[in-house]
């Protein structure tokens, strides 16, 4: 994939900002000073910078408008362009006990955008020679349940691989006496109690005839990397991921009673308005459990423009935008389409008391991220903010339905 071009006239992918008639009037010019500003005009009309202040009062607004404030939980919100801050504001509270506002720093919970961080570790795992990823599951759990077909990695990655999501009401995941588990933070499994539980789940159906979205597919990646490497995915994503992007805040919590500086707590609102603690008891990452604030999602997300990870370079961020096989628009844990005549990258999350909403734009080199405390907001407000920003930059009108 041909890395994006910020100098000489050229926005990302390599297509020219300027209209190739504004080049050839810009060459025809006779006077210099016409040239400049002829060229600039048409530079600053085919590519608009975000109004930055203008942004930021339509977001405040926004969010005043959710009645969120000091007494209420909130998000964190950002948005980049060219690879800077055009806005970082954080709204309502991280703590509502000691009264601590959220800031860039705060450490939410990432629900399910860590599933673009699991799949970027199996990537790097089939660089290093480790994984294959069209092998049979089994080569690497060899003690799951026989599923009389066979199930790949590749699969498991796009929701294409027929096992199904873990839920409420699966045989398997019944408690002692019988009962349902409930997920969350009522009841409790360490994360080899889960396992021993995961691989006896049945195919729902044949691999690649149905995209059927599979938390239970992301956990047993997680084994993987673990059975693959000799590390758990925690440790594996620390030295492969974290520690080279300088991402010295973000982690796969997999140990939720540990200590985690500036950690918000997540909420959901009682019926009286009032509000109660809902943060999980569970411990199990691959589907969800990264950690991470603000100010080092910068870093992640810069490096789908200039990736240091692996030895791939820019082969690792076209990889993880292709689909396969019956996946549609899902790819390696994102959503790859099209919005408002731009290429659109995504994905929402969503556990306990958090959610959580990532979105670029790589031809206009322009992200959206908004990371919540409580289940009363949810990734619609980022939805809210992206349609805020591409009213800014795309002439393309907003459709009826912006839930995209």
């Amino acid at each position: 994939m041909e890395q994006p071009v910020r100098s000489g006239g050229q926005r990302s992918g390599g297509q020219s900002a300027v209209p190739e008639w504004s080049l050839w009037h810009c060459t025809l010019t006779p006077f210099l000073a016409i040239v400049v500003l002829s060229c600039a005009s048409a530079t600053a009309h085919a590519a608009p910078s975000l109004d930055q202040a203008k942004l930021a009062q339509e977001v405040g607004a926004l969010f005043a408008g959710k009645a969120v404030d000091n007494t209420t939980p909130g998000c964190a919100v950002g948005v980049i362009e060219d690879g800077k801050w055009a806005l970082r504001k954080s709204y309502g509270m991280a703590n509502l006990e000691h009264d601590i506002p959220i800031t860039s720093q705060s450490i939410f919970r990432m629900g399910s955008l860590s599933k673009q961080f699991t799949a970027a570790a199996i990537a790097l795992l089939a660089e290093e020679g480790k994984v294959d990823l069209d092998a049979d599951i089994h080569r690497y759990l060899p003690d799951l349940a026989e599923y009389g077909y066979k199930v790949t990695l590749r699969q498991m990655i796009h929701h294409v691989s027929g096992i199904p999501d873990y839920e409420e009401g699966l045989p398997a995941l019944k408690t002692a006496d019988g009962k349902d588990l409930r997920l969350g933070n009522q009841d409790y499994l360490s994360i080899p109690e889960f396992y021993e539980r995961a691989k006896t789940i049945p195919l729902f159906a044949p691999p690649e005839t149905e995209f059927a979205y599979s938390n239970t597919a992301y956990f047993l990646l997680s084994q993987i990397v673990e059975a693959a490497s000799g590390q758990s995915l925690r440790a594996y994503a620390e030295a492969r991921i974290f520690a080279k992007l300088g991402m010295h805040d973000s982690f796969f919590n997999d140990e939720v009673n540990d200590v985690v500086k500036n950690r918000v707590d997540g909420y959901t609102r009682n019926d009286d308005g009032s509000y109660s603690i809902y943060m999980t008891n569970l411990s199990w990452v691959g589907d969800g459990g990264v950690y991470t604030n603000l100010d080092d999602w910068l870093k992640w997300d810069q490096n789908f423009y200039h990736n240091v990870l692996g030895n791939s370079g820019a082969d690792f961020v076209s990889q993880m935008e292709q689909s396969y096989s019956v996946s549609g628009e899902y790819a390696w844990g994102q959503n790859v389409g099209t919005y408002r005549g731009l290429k659109q990258i995504s994905h929402t999350g969503s556990w306990v008391g958090f959610t959580t909403y990532y979105v670029r734009f790589p031809e206009r080199q322009t992200s959206i991220v908004t990371f919540c405390n409580s289940n009363v907001i949810s990734a619609s407000v980022g939805k809210e903010v992206r349609e805020l920003v591409l009213d800014q930059i795309t002439d393309v009108a907003r459709p009826k339905d912006a839930e995209n």
